[in-house]
């Protein structure tokens, strides 16, 4: 009976454990489709090329203001290749990205 008993507990506790693995992700907002894209491709694009223009203006092409720039810059440089490559990309992170930045 004991062993029995070991037994069902046993198969029990790897039932519980793999459960959640069955149960796929949950929370996880979906990718971008193809056409989101190409249309957060061309509003990336502009709102780097407004970075890109506002680093060579005298007040903010120095000091703080020209990091702050530079890496937005990358930013948007690294989410453009990323969605011209195909890769999984978060909504929330194209509209983070698209958002003025605050001083």
């Amino acid at each position: 009976m004991k062993i029995r008993m070991i037994g069902v507990l046993s198969l029990v506790g790897v039932a519980m454990s793999v459960a959640p693995v069955w149960a796929g992700a949950v929370g996880i907002q979906p990718n971008v489709s193809r056409d989101q894209s190409t249309v957060a491709i061309v509003q990336l694009e502009a709102q780097r090329s407004q970075v890109a223009r506002a680093m060579q203006v005298p007040p903010e092409n120095k000091g703080p203001a020209l990091i702050q720039h530079m890496d937005q810059y990358s930013q948007l440089s690294d989410l453009i290749d990323r969605l011209q490559k195909g890769e999984p990309v978060a909504p929330h992170e194209i509209d983070t990205a698209l958002q003025p930045t605050l001083r």
